[in-house]
This record gives structure tokens, C-alpha cells and sequence, in this order.
């Protein structure tokens, strides 16, 4: 991948939410929200990071941050030399809410080892480097490629991508709590009943025909999951019941964001109202929370 000048480079990475109710570990969303890092090459150290926006207090500005910590372990693992380096990050995405933060830290980090050192990586790299540390693709695949992506993980990642239907809108809810993937993890029984995994068989492909089509008819339903949705309830007061709201014009369905703790809903009208609904159940929980309304993002990672 090669783009920019010879000294620097900015790139744009694009928050997601992952799973989409029933499709647990298997679809992901790209959106317009970013990460967006400019990197250079120093010609002299000490190599430094500036961070502003979105949670930039819980960012490092030093060797701890994760993109830096990041970039030096691909480096290594790659066997390839770094330059003393800046990066100004730019973030409109929270940290640790379950809209794909470390994917597209990971994702930029990659990025910037393949510019800095002239690997002139494929994206297909990026996303193997990404595998290689997260595990699952169903955050980095949307990251990088945009749009609605379906991944299989074999003997290697297949990925499948669609768009979204453009006229769409994903509310997205954050409640003013982290919640940690491990965690959310651990609370995941290791055997499910027969009947669960055919519920959310059925449901995630009628939730892809449907949204490769833009039809709205049984989306709400589709959205409703049996195997990792009831258990991370526990962690995220108020869950249950928007899950359950009460349906109402616009809404075509509801879901924990990854493994939280925010929310979407998709809707195609009344985006304002259903958002100020799930703010409403979260505060009588007594949680804060921020909704952003938000268009799908169709290119993935970008370079300039």
C-alpha cells in the first residue's frame, strides 16, 4: 500500500460494530466515525505521539500507547527496522465501548509499519497482522475494507463485503461505561443448547438478505440473539430492556455494539427519538450516555 509523501502519511480508519445482534463473531458494520493518524519519518529522536479528541485522556502520549506499542511489535515480528517517528492521532471514536477502537489502532499501526519501513503491504497483510493479535476479523475487516462484511475464519480469513443501504441510519448509544472484551468474553457459557444456535442460524441469514436487499420486514427480529446478548447483559445496566423497547416508527432493530457497552439501533426515520429512548433507559439505570447518528462507511482504510 503506498500513498502520501516520502516523509509522511495520514490515515483513516473507520469505526464499526460488530455482530449486529445474531450474527455473534461472524459480521461486522464499518461507519463514519475515525481514526485518522498522521505519521512521519524523524530524522533524529525521540520518536513522539500527540493525541486530541474523543477520550484523548485515556490515550498515552508515550511508548505505552497501544498504536506505538503496536507498531513496534509488527515491526519486530516482520523483522523490519523503524525510523524515529511522530504520530498525531486524531480520534472521534471512545475507547473501549464496542465500536471497534483497538481494531482501527491495530489497523493504523500496520499501516504505518508498512509506510515507514516500504513493505508496500497489501490490505489482505493488514488484515493478517490484525488476525494475528485480535483474533477475529469481525471489527478489522470492516475497518479496512468499509461497508457490511462477512468474514469466515479457516485456514485463512475469507471475507465477504456488501454496502449498506445508503438511506440508513445507525444510532449509536454510548453509556459512560468501559467494558472490558475479556471480560464480555468470560461470561460466555462454553456449550449452548441445540435449539440456540439454530435460532441464531436462521436469523443471520435472513439479517444478510435482507440488508444486501435494503429491506426492512423482520429486521427487528432477525437482530434477536440467544448466545452472547443475555450473558453481557450483566454488565451493562439497562441492556435488557432496550433490547425489549417497545417498537416504534423507524426502528428496524436493536443490538449490543460488539461486546459493548454501546448500542445501535438501525432505523430509516425518527433516529433523533429512538436515540433520546435508549439515553432515557440508560439514565433510569443511572447511567450517562451520548448518542451519535451515523451513515455507514463504504471505503474502509484509506491513505493520503
Amino acid at each position: 500500500m503506498k500513498s502520501g509523501n516520502h516523509t509522511g502519511l495520514r490515515i483513516r480508519v473507520p469505526a464499526s460494530t460488530s455482530n449486529l445482534g445474531a450474527a455473534f463473531d461472524a459480521v461486522g458494520l464499518a461507519l463514519q466515525l475515525y481514526l485518522t493518524v498522521e505519521v512521519r519519518a524523524l530524522e533524529q529522536g525521540p520518536s513522539r505521539v500527540e493525541v486530541c479528541g474523543e477520550d484523548a485522556h485515556l490515550i498515552p502520549t508515550d511508548a505505552s500507547n497501544y498504536l506505538w506499542r503496536s507498531m513496534v511489535e509488527i515491526a519486530e515480528g516482520e523483522r523490519c527496522s523503524l525510523p524515529f517517528f511522530s504520530l498525531e492521532i486524531e480520534n472521534e471514536i471512545p475507547v473501549s465501548k464496542g465500536l471497534g477502537s483497538s481494531s482501527c489502532a491495530l489497523l493504523a499501526a500496520a499501516a504505518a509499519v508498512d509506510f515507514l519501513c516500504g513493505m508496500n503491504w497489501h490490505k489482505e497483510k493488514l488484515l493478517e497482522i490484525g488476525m494475528a493479535r485480535e483474533g477475529h476479523p469481525d471489527n478489522l475487516a470492516p475497518s479496512l475494507y468499509g461497508g457490511l462484511v462477512a468474514s469466515i475464519c479457516g485456514k485463512k480469513v475469507v471475507c465477504s463485503k456488501s454496502e449498506f443501504p445508503p438511506d440508513w441510519t445507525v444510532i449509536a448509544v454510548t453509556p459512560d461505561l468501559e467494558v472490558s472484551t475479556e471480560k464480555a468474553r468470560s461470561l460466555l457459557p462454553p456449550e449452548i443448547p441445540y435449539k440456540h444456535a439454530i435460532h441464531n442460524i436462521q436469523r443471520t441469514a435472513f439479517l444478510m438478505t435482507q440488508l444486501v436487499q435494503g429491506r426492512r420486514e423482520g429486521l427487528r427480529e432477525a437482530m434477536s440473539d440467544l448466545l452472547h446478548q443475555p450473558y453481557r447483559g450483566k454488565l451493562i445496566p439497562g441492556l435488557d430492556e432496550i433490547l425489549a423497547m417497545e417498537q416504534c416508527e423507524g426502528l428496524l432493530g436493536i443490538a449490543l455494539s460488539g461486546a459493548g457497552s454501546s448500542v445501535i439501533a438501525l432505523a430509516d426515520s425518527h433516529e433523533y427519538g429512538i436515540g433520546e429512548e435508549i439515553r432515557r433507559i440508560f439514565q433510569s439505570h443511572g447511567l450517562s450516555s451520548r448518542s451519535r447518528l451515523l451513515k455507514a462507511d463504504n471505503l474502509g482504510l484509506t491513505l493520503d
